[in-house]
């Protein structure tokens, strides 16, 4: 389902919603906020929805009419999907690697990912680090930006380039790279981004599926599907640097599941992103 599919949809269910209500429901947090924005706006061009009030400003389907609340109105929550339905199983997740890789959007940015990637491949380089770093960042809505006050791209570059055998690690999966970009300069978490740099590295450039990502998507539904982990135990794996242990549970619940297809971890996060964005 495209962005402008899923606005609509929403839209349809709940009537009116801010941009942030929107990201919210799609991606699982407001920061995507920026991310539909040109969607929102191509659609009131349109006049496929219209844009009542400001600060925030609610959308809503043409035609509707709604009353804006001044400021007391609280931006629409993201309803909890009900995942009772799902079922992991080898081909439900194969199944959903089809149509993840038929979207608009992570199809092509991840070839783009495989090019670029296999061009560049090797991490000494600040300057060719700092060019990676802009694309996963871009591509999987991490937004580094908004912590430029804690970490710049220099610094975040350099820290990755200095760090000791980082190639041959990320081509071996070593879970401690992960911890080593997490910490960064030691203001910052940086969990998430550098779960997604490393499998990167290792799943599009050397075609290995050592790497579990964690994103707030994962974090909301692991434990929706599995009663032996909690949000706050993600987090406290997240907060303590302690990767590893999360990747070996990913790993663990896959043998549980018998989930034996290649590239299994990968396509893992997707059926769960797809499912539940």
């Amino acid at each position: 389902m495209s962005q402008k599919e899923n606005i609509i949809n929403l839209l349809n269910i709940n009537g009116a919603m801010t941009q942030g209500a929107l990201a919210e429901a799609m991606y699982g947090d407001k920061n995507h906020g920026p991310y539909i924005y040109s969607t929102l706006m191509d659609l009131v061009k349109k006049k496929a929805i219209i844009r009542s009030g400001k600060n925030p400003a609610y959308y809503s389907l043409s035609g509707v009419e709604i009353a804006v609340p001044e400021r007391t109105l609280r931006a629409v929550k993201k309803r909890s999907r009900d995942i009772s339905m799902d079922s992991i199983t080898n081909l439900s997740i194969e199944e959903v690697e089809v149509l993840v890789r038929k979207t608009d959007n992570y199809g092509p940015e991840n070839d783009l990912i495989s090019r670029c990637l296999k061009r560049f491949p090797l991490n000494t380089d600040p300057d060719v680090v700092a060019m990676k770093i802009g694309l996963i960042d871009i591509t999987n809505s991490t937004h580094l930006s908004q912590h430029k006050s804690k970490i710049s791209m220099v610094e975040l570059a350099n820290i990755i380039a200095t760090i000791p055998n980082i190639d041959e690690r990320l081509e071996m999966g070593d879970p401690e790279v992960v911890n080593e970009i997490a910490r960064s300069n030691g203001r910052i978490n940086l969990f998430s981004f550098a779960s997604k740099y490393c499998c990167y590295h290792n799943r599009n450039l050397y075609e290995k599926d050592d790497y579990s990502i964690l994103d707030t998507v994962l974090k909301e539904y692991l434990p929706k599907y599995f009663d032996d982990v909690t949000k706050s135990q993600i987090q406290k794996w997240q907060d303590g640097f302690n990767y590893k242990a999360y990747n070996d549970y990913i790993t663990r619940k896959l043998d549980e599941l018998g989930i034996t297809i290649e590239n299994r971890k990968r396509k893992f996060d997707h059926y769960v992103w797809y499912l539940n964005r």
